[in-house]
């Protein structure tokens, strides 16, 4: 019960503490990740604050570094 109330802090500090990120650095692991982009998602939860062109910027950088797939 612990691990899960820590795990659900850590989350929700999280959450909390990109609304007043560097927008690049935001796209860029998103974009490393492989997590289609989450712009409208930071919108609502940053009410609007939030730098779409840093974002896209830093998800195209992010998303390079992937390995391309073995398919």
């Amino acid at each position: 019960m612990r691990l899960f109330l820590a795990a659900c802090t850590l989350l929700l500090s999280a959450c909390a503490n990109e609304c007043g990120s560097d927008w690049y650095q935001v796209g860029e692991r998103d974009g490393r990740m492989g997590a289609s982009p989450q712009v409208d998602s930071y919108m609502s939860r940053c009410s609007g604050q939030v730098d779409i062109a840093r974002y896209r910027e830093g998800y195209s950088a992010g998303f390079a570094l992937r390995p391309p797939p073995n398919w």
